[in-house]
């Protein structure tokens, strides 16, 4: 293995078409002749499963990532807030996997916790609440098995109502809680790569003792965002600026 790209929340939607081609040219420019691709979560801004397929507008995204592993990169697509309910279709579609929202690798030599992380905001009491309830293998169950239209909108609905929630929360509560992030270190990592937050850079919740350091991807724009690269050199995080 010789090279590794971590992105997160590129809340990808066909209103808004610009965003979908940063996808497609990150794809090509960046992650093409990578040995793995993690996407950590959000990639999408709402899916209500394999038939949000129907939509039209989201197969560029599928096709962009089935031609990476069909040149040999692996994709490894996470679970988001946003896109819980992806599955095993979507990953034989694009060629990879589903791992679930968090997952444990060994990458050059160090061991990684990587992570949505919205599992690390337990100051935001009510969103785990509701995560828990939206999580849960009913609601699992019954949104797949949804007639398309009502599906969309009921996660049009819930979005309605997550953003207003953020809007009235205090930026302190939706951010990493740092005793949250020391406990995960307890068992045993070398670092923690997560998105969700938004507010990207590389951050430490040690002391003089010891370093717990958490790398933090960044949300997408039409102008780009941040994302991780790692090789036998380390860990960078870098933004790509997509051309115009």
């Amino acid at each position: 293995m010789q090279r590794v790209i971590l992105a997160s929340d590129f809340h990808l939607t066909p209103l808004r078409p610009r965003e979908m081609e940063v996808f497609l040219e990150f794809c090509r420019e960046v992650v093409a002749g990578a040995d793995r691709f993690y996407v950590m979560g959000d990639l999408f801004e709402a899916w209500v499963g394999p038939k949000h397929l129907k939509v039209p507008g989201y197969q560029p995204a599928f096709d962009a990532m089935r031609a990476l592993s069909d040149g040999g990169t692996e994709v490894v697509l996470f679970r988001g807030n946003r896109d819980f309910l992806l599955g095993a279709p979507e990953a034989k579609w694009v060629g990879g996997e589903v791992v679930g929202e968090e997952t444990v690798v060994e990458l050059f030599g160090r061991r990684y916790l990587l992570l949505h992380g919205d599992s690390l905001c337990t100051l935001d009491v009510d969103y785990q609440k509701s995560k828990r309830w939206l999580r849960s293998g009913w609601f699992r169950f019954t949104a797949l098995r949804l007639p398309l239209p009502l599906a969309l909108r009921i996660a049009g609905g819930l979005r309605g109502q997550s953003k207003k929630s953020v809007s009235a929360k205090p930026r302190e509560q939706m951010e990493l809680a740092p005793d949250a992030v020391r406990a995960r270190f307890e068992e045993g990592y070398d670092a923690l790569i997560c998105g969700h937050v938004h507010a990207p850079g590389d951050r430490d919740y040690g002391d003089e003792g010891r370093a717990l350091p958490v790398h933090v991807l960044g949300d997408w724009h039409e102008d780009g965002g941040i994302y991780a690269e790692i090789d036998a050199d380390g860990l960078r995080l870098q933004r790509f600026e997509p051309s115009r």
